[in-house]
Order: C-alpha cells, then structure tokens, then sequence
C-alpha cells in the first residue's frame, strides 16, 4: 500500500504510531547504553533485559494493529494461482479475514486470562519486580484493538459487496 501523504495521518495513526514508536526506541537506546556500560564501566544498566523484553513485547501488540489496517502482514501465495476472478479473490480474503480475527480474539481473551491470573498471584519479574499483569493487560487491549479493526474491516468488505 502506498504511503499516505504527509498530514494526512488520523489520530488513531498518529496514537499507535507513538505507542510503538516508544518502546521501539526505548530498546535501541537502552541497548546502546547498556552497550557502552559494559566495554567502559564493566557495568551493565540493571534490569536492562527486562525492560527490553517488555519493550519488544509492547513494539508487537501496539503496531499488529496498524500492520493489519494495512494489510501489511508477511503472506504467502499458495492458493493465489488457483484462485481467479474478483468473487473468488473476495471470497478468500474474507476466509482469511474471519481467521484472523477468530485467532487475534482468542489471543487477547487468553492474554486477559493470563493477565488476571498475573494479577492474583501479584506475579512479576526478578529483577525490577515489574508486574507481569500490567504488561499482559496492555498486550491483551492492543490484541482486541486488532481484532475490532478486522472486523471493521470485514465489514467494509460486506458494505461493498452489497453495492
């Protein structure tokens, strides 16, 4: 898909595009620091891995849902050749739509599950004591964020269809 032109951007690009763009270079810069920490002060930033773990998790569940708007996912054509005319075409997308929405839904409802049982057992990480449910409740909405956009966009397919 072609990039959209500069200001044109909705505030929901613009909100995910930070959420995911925080993290991402909290990772960069945590890793060059953490870097220079080592080979200079034989030092390294503590807790480092943890807060990279984190970051890398937020980077995947905050841009899967732009990524899907897109329809930038990585595909493979294994059945392209086969099917033929725009009824076929829409036919699969719409199949492949319904699966991903029927698997992002199970993974955010898992993620909420897990988040809770996080919750209860006030579960969190060994070196920061982070709380593992604050980061399974975030992947869980950005996971159900995901899942919304598909059906918006399985909906947009239906309204098309009809005209």
């Amino acid at each position: 898909m072609p990039a959209k032109p500069a200001g044109t951007q909705s505030l929901f690009d613009r909100w995910l595009g930070i959420a995911t763009a925080v993290p991402l270079f909290a990772i960069v810069f945590l890793t060059f620091i953490d870097v220079f920490a080592r080979y200079l002060f034989a030092s390294p930033i503590r807790g480092s891995l943890e807060i990279i773990q984190f970051a890398m998790a937020l980077v995947v569940f905050t841009a899967l849902p732009l990524v899907t708007r897109d329809r930038e996912h990585v595909t493979v054509s294994l059945i392209e050749g086969w099917v033929s005319g725009a009824a076929a075409k829409r036919f699969k997308q719409m199949a492949c739509d319904l699966v991903s929405l029927i698997a992002v839904s199970l993974i955010s409802w898992r993620l909420f599950v897990q988040a809770g049982e996080d919750w209860k057992s006030d579960t969190r990480t060994v070196v920061l004591k982070w709380s593992m449910s604050l980061l399974g409740y975030f992947m869980a909405i950005f996971a159900l964020i995901t899942a919304v956009v598909i059906l918006m966009q399985i909906a947009q397919a239906l309204r098309a269809k009809e005209t």
